[in-house]
């Protein structure tokens, strides 16, 4: 592929937030439009610069979400990189009307990440946990309210009004990616503890953003699922229930969506970002004759039961 992106360096302003887009007084779009949306649209008709653009606004973020679970550059990285390849080639398959394209974007990386953190065995009790109560401090900096979308402040401000213990434990959770074993052994309580917090915390959030009540089992499953607590032989179950039944998948796609806003509150962390963007050309490079031959295949089928169906409808 050919080189298509130039990315920001201090000479230059740091590309604006994807939530900025739509106020920005050059961009007439409603407050309702989303970039990435359109962004991911044309990358899943093979559009490299729509694909370029889509990886300078949101790889920063998405950087610092990895980060957080995996503890390390290096996997973080990996994990960016294998995203966007999936983001490349699965951006057909993003539905809007599951919610923000960035929420979509966010539940790649978050899967990948905690893959790679269980594959690497990390369960480092003694490393830097994030600073919850800066992240929901009641006077932030006047100028980082202006880079964060009005869904990601209402976020943020219902996971504030939790019980310090249900918020650190939610933020816990989401962020570092841990398990309701970990939870407890990184804050000393008990299992049953641990794992009361994190639903009562998500108990709350379901009030405060949803205006309902987590009494319905359905919808603590898709809430424990959605923050990734949910493991192992119950996370499969709720997948597959998830794949047969519109409920549960609106639900966790509901949750997904709203948890996924935090993420706008997480320090950005520098990265080797031109380097794994040089890795991720080299790989569409090798795949992309395969892809598109594929891609070629799957609408040369739609085009004939389309064409199919015309003749059944012209001889009725």
């Amino acid at each position: 592929m050919v080189e298509i992106l130039r990315l920001h360096d201090a000479s230059r302003p740091a590309p604006m937030p994807p939530s900025l887009l739509a106020l920005d007084p050059r961009n007439p779009a409603p407050s309702s439009f989303d970039p990435l949306a359109r962004l991911l649209a044309e990358t899943a008709v093979g559009d490299d610069r729509a694909f370029a653009r889509l990886y300078e606004l949101v790889s920063p973020r998405l950087f610092a979400v990895a980060r957080r679970i995996v503890q390390r550059d290096d996997l973080a990285e990996d994990v960016l990189q294998e995203s966007f390849l999936r983001i490349w080639r699965a951006a057909y398959q993003y539905d809007p009307a599951k919610g923000p394209a960035y929420a979509w974007l966010v539940r790649i990386v978050r899967n990948r990440a905690l893959s790679a953190r269980l594959r690497t065995g990390r369960r480092d009790v003694g490393r830097a946990e994030i600073d919850v109560e800066t992240m929901v401090s009641d006077a932030p900096d006047p100028l980082m309210l202006t880079i964060r979308s009005d869904e990601a402040r209402r976020v943020n401000a219902c996971l504030g009004n939790l019980p310090s213990n249900h918020r650190r434990s939610v933020a816990l959770v989401y962020f570092e990616g841990l398990t309701h074993l970990e939870l407890a052994e990184r804050l000393g309580v008990q299992l049953g503890t641990a794992k009361s917090w994190v639903r009562r915390g998500l108990a709350q959030m379901s009030k405060c953003l949803l205006k309902e009540d987590l009494a319905d089992r359905r919808a603590l499953v898709a809430a424990d699922y959605a923050i990734g607590s949910l493991q192992g032989t119950a996370r499969r179950g709720f997948e597959r229930r998830r794949e047969r039944d519109a409920r549960f998948c609106h639900a966790a796609d509901r949750w997904e969506a709203q948890l996924a806003m935090l993420t706008e509150f997480l320090p950005e962390q520098p990265f080797a970002s031109r380097e794994v963007w040089k890795r991720i050309q080299q790989e569409i490079g090798r795949s992309r004759p395969a892809f598109f031959r594929l891609r070629s295949w799957q609408v040369a089928v739609v085009l004939l039961v389309t064409a199919g169906l015309g003749v059944v409808v012209f001889l009725a």
